[in-house]
């Protein structure tokens, strides 16, 4: 990977893209320079310095970040790492930057970017009193522009739940609970691990959801005129048309009711709105379990927790799904394998193990994990 050249920064780019789960690698109106830009926006700007043997990396930021006094210190790393048994230099200089810029300098652009607005302070408040704190995993906030419904281009936060592996999916649905708890509006494209959220108006559009042309690209966009983010794209105007009606009968539905949350996956409606199940979700969702109930996700490979209400108000069940065995323990039946048996085993046992607090007795059970609640242990 010759890092004199325009072409040689663009492999090195494409390379580090790859490595990070970035969207894409660009240049940045330079020869020396090259870009890495994620799907939510998020960008790193590559450099090499002369005489080309090490590689400046700098996280861009807003002028709103600026505003804010928020800066990130580039970080420089060699081009010329030693490779492994059997990897060429040009993949080692890949792995080598993309482990620098993940453990150096992603942790400080995900800070800088959880402190912009009003909106996104509200937001900040409410996520740090909901979530828990695991090292390594944390809640995160951008701002993102975003395609208003009117024609003009306007930026809409978006919070998502960060891990070393990448945005969490099974964490979302949680976020976007919250933060209308917290009195925000919030849109949840679909399969995104992201969520657009906004003050809410003070006076409500008459259909909150409308069908507009994509920009960019063919198709139509399905826009949440609250934030002017899009939900989902569809090739078929008459779906489009079709799921703004779905949209907007649910909107006004959870309006009427007065609920932040008419479902969420992995709860029981029944139990949606009580804070202690609430909280078991939540817990088992950024532990890295998947909720039962999102239409993109695939449970014949993923199986997907569901907490069930008991017959005892202090008591629930956490039922463990994967199709088509649902909730039954796969080794009793002939089509399942021991293998799925055994996993199905160490899905509740991770499950318990998430779940153990003070305050509740958790127990793994033949159908699942029973948790019940009771009062803390004081002090001796």
């Amino acid at each position: 990977m010759d890092l004199s050249t325009a072409t040689g920064l663009e492999s090195l780019a494409r390379a580090v893209a790859e490595q990070l789960s970035a969207e894409r690698a660009e240049t940045d109106g330079a020869p020396d320079r090259v870009r890495v830009v994620y799907a939510d926006g998020r960008a790193l700007v590559l450099a090499a310095n002369r005489p080309r043997t090490r590689i400046t990396i700098t996280a861009a930021l807003s002028e709103q970040a600026a505003d804010h006094g928020l800066s990130i210190e580039p970080i420089t790393v060699t081009a010329q790492p030693r490779p492994r048994p059997g990897e060429t230099q040009d993949r080692a200089t890949a792995r080598h930057t993309a482990a620098h810029i993940r453990r150096r300098l992603l942790p400080q652009q995900t800070a800088a970017l959880s402190h912009l607005s009003p909106t996104v302070e509200h937001a900040r408040t409410a996520l740090a009193s909901a979530l828990p704190d695991r090292p390594g995993e944390q809640w995160a906030i951008a701002d993102l522009p975003v395609h208003h419904p009117h024609g003009e281009d306007r930026h809409c936060p978006i919070a998502w739940w960060h891990t070393p592996a990448g945005e969490s999916r099974a964490v979302a649905p949680f976020l976007a609970d919250i933060l209308r708890r917290a009195g925000l509006v919030t849109t949840e494209p679909y399969g995104s691990a992201h969520v657009f959220f906004a003050q809410a108006p003070a006076e409500q559009p008459e259909a909150r959801f409308h069908v507009a042309p994509a920009p960019g690209r063919t198709g139509w966009d399905l826009v949440d005129q609250l934030t002017g983010a899009s939900v989902n794209t569809y090739t078929d105007t008459d779906r489009a048309q079709g799921a703004a009606g779905s949209e907007n009968r649910e909107a006004e539905a959870a309006r009427h009711a007065g609920a932040a949350s008419l479902d969420l996956p992995g709860l029981w409606p029944d139990l949606i709105d009580r804070d202690e199940f609430r909280s078991l979700a939540v817990e088992l969702a950024t532990a890295g379990h998947m909720p039962y109930g999102l239409t993109d996700a695939d449970y014949i490979r993923t199986p997907g927790f569901l907490i069930l209400p008991g017959k005892n108000p202090a008591v629930t069940r956490v039922a463990r799904l994967l199709e088509p065995w649902g909730a039954i323990r796969p080794g009793v039946r002939r089509e399942a394998t021991a293998q799925e048996g055994e996993r199905f085993e160490k899905d509740l046992e991770d499950y318990a193990r998430v779940l153990a607090a003070p305050g509740r007795t958790v127990d793994v059970m033949e159908d699942g994990v029973r948790v019940t609640f009771g009062p803390v242990p004081t002090e001796p």
